[in-house]
C-alpha cells in the first residue's frame, strides 16, 4: 500500500461523513478501504501539500494504459458528484483510487468489469495550489 498525502481538513470533512457514507452508500466497501488507507496517510497543512497531490476537488488528467486515451475528472464530496460533468464522488472506486495519489502514481479500478489502469498525467487543478483551503 501507498502512502497517501491528505490535507488535514479533507482528513477532518472525510472523518466527519464516516458513519453515514458506510450507512448509506451502496459503495460501503470502498469508504471502508479509503478510511483505512486514511489511518496511514500522511497529513500536511493545506499549505504544505505537494501540487503534485490529489486533493478533495482536485481535476486531474489520467492516461489508461491499455488504450492510451486520457480523461480528465474532479474527485468530489458525495454531494457534489455528477458522471456528466466527470466529477466523481470520493466514495466511489474511482475516487477511493485518486485521492492522495501523487502525478506518474499508477492506479486501477474496475470498469464494465475489467480491471482499468491508469497513470496519472497532471493536476489539472487543486484547490490547495491556489490558496482555496475551504472548498
Amino acid at each position: 500500500m501507498n502512502r497517501r498525502l491528505i490535507t488535514i481538513i479533507d482528513y477532518e470533512r472525510l472523518l466527519a461523513l464516516k458513519e453515514l457514507a458506510l450507512l448509506t452508500t451502496e459503495t460501503s466497501e470502498n469508504v471502508r478501504k479509503l478510511y483505512t488507507e486514511l489511518m496511514h496517510a500522511h497529513m500536511l497543512k493545506p499549505g504544505y501539500i505537494s501540487e503534485n497531490a490529489i486533493t478533495m476537488n482536485s481535476r486531474i488528467l489520467l492516461r489508461e494504459l491499455h488504450t492510451g486515451r486520457q480523461i480528465d475528472l474532479t474527485i468530489t464530496y458525495p454531494r457534489d458528484s455528477n458522471a456528466m460533468e466527470r466529477r466523481v464522488s470520493v466514495f466511489s472506486e474511482i475516487g477511493t483510487a485518486l485521492l492522495g495519489k501523487l502525478v506518474g502514481d499508477r492506479v486501477s479500478w474496475k470498469i464494465k468489469g475489467r480491471e482499468a489502469h491508469f497513470e496519472i498525467l497532471e493536476v489539472l487543478y487543486q484547490p490547495e495550489a491556489v490558496g482555496h483551503f475551504n472548498l
